[in-house]
């Protein structure tokens, strides 16, 4: 199974959760894929949401290790508060999208319209946004 993350899911990010479950990721480097990326402010920082639109979202894609597990992925299901059994209500959605080389790989996108003080990324990459306009990672919601 490969993962393409385009924000806070990539490695770097502060959250405990995320880094132990990227132990078990291997990082196979810079990709992109078709869509557009809007910012969402929140009281422990901004995060990025992939939503449909012309445009290219730049990411990384990575592989599940050996020792990623199904735990691994339901952790990344709750901290995307994606619920398989529940698609209808979750905040994003986990698909198969294709990169633009053609690779398939799984991908969270946001379920439904960007709620209000959403901000669009020019350009689609996501710390490149957060740098220049020098604003905080969203950094919360450790349970994953």
């Amino acid at each position: 199974m490969r993962f393409f993350f385009y924000g806070t899911l990539q490695a770097g990010n502060s959250n405990p959760a995320i880094a132990a479950i990227h132990c078990r990721l291997i990082a196979e480097g810079p990709a992109c894929i078709s869509g557009q990326i809007v910012a969402v402010p929140d009281n422990d920082g901004w995060f990025p949401a992939l939503i449909a639109g012309d445009g290219e979202v730049h990411g990384q894609v990575y592989a599940a290790g050996p020792d990623f597990t199904a735990a691994d992925l339901a952790a990344l299901d709750r901290y995307e508060e994606y619920d398989p059994a529940s698609p209808g209500t979750s905040w994003y959605l986990r698909e198969t999208r294709t990169l633009t080389t053609g690779l398939p790989v799984s991908v969270y996108r946001m379920n439904g319209a960007p709620p209000a003080g959403a901000v669009p990324i020019p350009g689609g990459d996501f710390r490149a946004w957060l740098k220049a306009q020098n604003l905080r990672e969203f950094s919360g919601r450790n349970d994953a």
